[in-house]
């Protein structure tokens, strides 16, 4: 028996959620963005099984928040919205997009979300050819305070591997969406002081419970979300928490993922 031709969509809301069983009060375990593509794997009641083309993540969406399927695997996008917020444009629709939305097809102001044509006129970001600390540097100031959300990828709310996938994106570093699978990719870093400014730092919950992860920072400091995203101590025993000095999360691994411009290494 021959397999069913693939089908693709491409997400055309600001953020969706995505849920675990086909149920729209069912847990939302990752969100998808505007612009992002996703594999359409079965229908029910109204909701898609789907895989996000980008990491592979499986889940159920509501069919409606995404272009008509169609047998062409989306373009990946290589130029990001580079504001806090801005309106993108298609025949009178408009979205408010958060920083770091990918654009396909970008090309002097326009770009394509399935067959649609739509504007965008702020600032952009070019996916480099090779990982630029500096710029990641500024642009994980701007998650800084954003509150944590399980499942979140965005400013308006972010999970701690959500983190470091979406910082990382931008980068052109392709990571899992969970810390349980990010831990498996790269190269294993054996002691604290053999780390550089860009690596991962993966714990063990010692308050907020289940697994963790975070950047590591120069000047022995951590970029994490943990209540919110915030820069804290990284010690060999962890994460000491900036201003009251307790132990929150034990630090199990480290791992490289890439080489960076500027950081060092």
């Amino acid at each position: 028996m021959n397999s069913p031709a693939p089908s693709f969509a491409v997400c055309r809301l600001a953020v969706v959620p995505v849920r675990r069983f086909a149920d729209m009060v069912s847990e939302m375990t990752t969100q998808v963005r505007f612009g992002e593509g996703v594999e359409v794997l079965e229908e029910n009641r109204g909701m898609w099984r789907i895989r996000i083309c980008h990491d592979g993540y499986d889940g159920w969406v509501d069919h409606r928040q995404f272009t008509t399927s169609q047998p062409v695997l989306p373009a990946a996008a290589r130029v990001l919205t580079d504001e806090l917020g801005g309106w993108a444009s298609h025949n009178g629709e408009r979205r408010l997009l958060p920083s770091g939305t990918p654009l396909p097809d970008w090309e002097e102001g326009h770009f394509r979300i399935g067959r649609e044509i739509w504007e965008w006129q702020g600032a952009v970001h070019v996916i480099p050819a090779r990982p630029d600390w500096e710029r990641l540097v500024q642009e994980s100031a701007l998650y800084l305070h954003a509150p944590y959300f399980w499942g979140g990828r965005t400013l308006w709310g972010i999970d701690c591997s959500g983190l470091v996938q979406s910082l990382l994106a931008h980068q052109g570093i392709a990571l899992k969406r969970d810390c349980i699978e990010q831990v498996e990719q790269g190269q294993a870093i054996r002691l604290l002081r053999d780390a550089f400014p860009g690596d991962l730092a993966f714990f063990d919950g010692t308050r907020d419970g289940g697994r963790h992860v975070g950047l590591v920072l120069e000047g022995g400091a951590v970029l994490h979300a943990s209540g919110f995203v915030r820069i804290d101590e990284l010690t060999d025993r962890g994460i000491l928490v900036h201003g009251t000095g307790h132990l929150s999360h034990r630090l199990t691994a480290l791992r490289r993922v890439a080489e960076w411009s500027g950081n060092g290494s």
